[in-house]
């Protein structure tokens, strides 16, 4: 009898659910819709853990039921829903964590169509994670503060809302 072997590094692993919040703010860097450049957006991620896999070496996914609300001072908005966080840890670039949005909806200075994903992204100097673990406290997120990057798509790939996020914090419930 053969038996069939899945790589380890492949299994999905059940993580202990966790719920966490992350708040930041976001300094856009182009004109979007009527928002000029340089405009100040705030954003809150409420999420919980609901899986965590291993993805090679480099690589661990914890896949999430969350949802991102990003709102500009002048009342419009974004919404999306948070599907994946990735750590990635790679040894010829940068670590970096980033967080994958899907359904992104919302009329953010008027502009009403988008693609997915969105996307936001902490960087950290290469080498400097230690471990793949999801970062539950201040402290441990603080080690992503190389580049803190945000992102978001319309259909016209040319439309891309970029910008730099400040001051994020984040708690998260014990697991």
């Amino acid at each position: 009898m053969k038996r069939l072997a899945l790589p380890l590094a492949l299994w999905p692993a059940t993580a202990p659910a966790q719920t966490c919040t992350l708040t930041l703010n976001i300094e856009t860097e182009a004109l979007h819709g009527s928002l000029p450049e340089g405009t100040e957006l705030t954003a809150s991620l409420t999420f919980t853990t609901t899986r965590r896999m291993r993805m090679g070496s480099e690589a661990t996914a914890y896949l999430t039921d969350g949802q991102l609300q990003i709102t500009g001072a002048d009342g419009t908005g974004l919404t999306g829903r948070l599907r994946v966080i990735h750590i990635v840890r790679a040894p010829h670039w940068a670590d970096y964590m980033s967080f994958d949005i899907a359904d992104v909806e919302g009329n953010l200075g008027g502009v009403t169509d988008y693609e997915d994903p969105m996307l936001l992204s902490f960087y950290a100097e290469r080498g400097e994670i230690a471990s793949f673990d999801l970062p539950t406290t201040q402290s441990a997120f603080a080690q992503f503060d190389r580049r803190q990057t945000f992102q978001v798509h319309t259909p016209d790939t040319m439309w891309t809302l970029p910008g730099t996020v400040h001051d994020p914090v984040i708690t998260c419930d014990p697991a």
